[in-house]
């Protein structure tokens, strides 16, 4: 325990330094990469050392797996002083393809953008309505979705709603800088009220497909665009939306069961102990995972060879062009090792899906093009204080394209959220105002 004790206070002195580092010079990616492996694989040792809790599944750990949670401590700490050494040395040389991307001009329509958001968000809400209503009720679709896993190939009417709640968070954003600058007007009250409106609407559409993750990313992501472009928040009210977060995606997850197995005419798991069911729900016990496929990989199961990552370069392919296809979720297959018959998968954080996918050669090169990734975005998101699109879209697209690096889904992740998020900015580029007009803002 002395040994896995002093290997975490190593790890989280690393990730503090670079993370404090990384805030202070605005590199948005870097730093959402680094806080992201905060829970991922810092928080749940300490709920060992203090004997709260035992890695899960119980029965394939012994009581104590010490030098385990040693060795995945060491592999994370590998892969942050990798990322972050590269980041640092690559941010300037990578300014070239950062300049790439496009930014619309501070003489942007925001009145384009509310329309841009009410059609996403209605394109999103109808497709999810007839969805549910071919379901018959919300709590039939959760189960369809999540137990019986029967509409792979729509996922991307989810992503719809995602990028809605994008699109209604730059609008929100932008309309209370507005407000800021140059005061309050029944126009600009009601815009931004209904951004909140939109917002909510989208949010809600991705909750019924099951997803709470998203739903957390998006609103951390708007409160770093209030941060950065309209007001600083203090630390006592950062703590406080952390806490909110926290014990909103709890609620979220208790309902999501009790609907479920109120589908299934099943009682919901209540052996489940207190810190295992926040562990689940907050993705803590994806550590758990880490350590078992650090353990079992090339022993109980072969190394991938990069089969998951060729997955998610073709994953963006639309299932009815390519009904072959499988599935680039490392979870997905984990799990059937050991419990063939369970659907839902064991998520092994991005630093895992690079291990069982190359070996330890792969903790290095996935640390790398981690940092040469965030580094380009970086370039591409610089001086982001004071601008609601660099704020809000910056940290929007670093915790939904980056989820602790470089994953399996990311190239996925461009055409879904990115490529959007571009045609945006294109679009708004075609549609300025004149400097005297009410919209100007972004």
């Amino acid at each position: 325990m002395v040994l896995a004790l002093l290997t975490w206070a190593f790890g989280v002195s690393f990730l503090l330094f670079f993370f404090l580092r990384f805030i202070k010079a605005g590199n948005i990616a870097a730093s959402a990469v680094l806080g992201i492996l905060i829970p991922q694989v810092f928080v749940r040792p300490v709920i060992f050392f203090f004997g709260f809790d035992r890695p899960f599944p119980y029965e394939y750990f012994e009581s104590e797996e010490w030098v385990l949670v040693g060795i995945a401590l060491v592999a994370a700490s590998v892969w942050i002083l990798v990322f972050s050494i590269t980041h640092m040395l690559m941010i300037r040389p990578m300014a070239t393809l950062g300049n790439l991307f496009p930014h619309p001009p501070s003489n942007s329509s925001l009145n384009i953008l509310l329309l841009v958001t009410i059609f996403t968000t209605g394109i999103g809400l109808l497709a999810t309505g007839r969805l549910i209503s071919n379901a018959g009720s919300i709590a039939r679709f959760m189960y369809n979705v999540k137990i019986e896993k029967e509409l792979s190939g729509f996922y991307v009417v989810r992503e719809i709603s995602v990028v809605g709640a994008i699109f209604a968070s730059l609008a929100f954003v932008s309309f209370a800088k507005l407000i800021k600058t140059r005061g309050k007007t029944k126009n600009r009250i009601l815009f931004m009220s209904a951004s909140v409106v939109l917002l909510a609407t989208n949010l809600a559409c991705n909750y019924f497909w099951g997803n709470r993750y998203n739903i957390a990313m998006l609103v951390i992501a708007l409160a770093g665009g209030w941060h950065f472009s309209v007001s600083s928040m203090k630390l006592r009210y950062i703590v406080a939306l952390a806490l909110i977060v926290a014990a909103g995606l709890q609620g979220l997850k208790a309902h999501r069961n009790f609907s479920v197995a109120t589908v299934a005419e099943r009682e919901t798991d209540r052996d489940q102990s207190f810190w295992l069911d926040i562990s689940t729900s907050l993705h803590f016990t994806q550590f758990d995972a880490f350590m078992l496929a650090l353990r079992d990989a090339g022993d109980r199961f072969d190394f991938r060879d990069g089969k998951d990552f060729i997955n998610g370069m073709l994953s963006w392919i639309p299932r009815q062009l390519y009904s072959d296809k499988e599935s680039f979720h490392v979870g997905k297959w984990f799990r059937q090792v050991y419990y063939p018959n369970v659907v839902n998968g064991w998520p092994v954080t991005t630093i895992g899906s690079w291990y069982v996918n190359f070996g330890g050669w792969g903790i290095l090169f996935g640390g790398l093009i981690s940092g040469l990734t965030a580094a380009v975005f970086d370039s591409a998101f610089q001086n982001v204080r004071g601008s609601p699109w660099r704020a809000t879209m910056g940290w929007v697209l670093a915790l939904l394209l980056f989820d602790g690096g470089v994953g399996t889904g990311f190239v996925q992740r461009l055409f879904l959220i990115f490529l959007p998020v571009i045609l945006l900015a294109v679009t708004l580029r075609l549609f300025r105002v004149g400097c005297a007009r009410d919209e100007i803002a972004i």
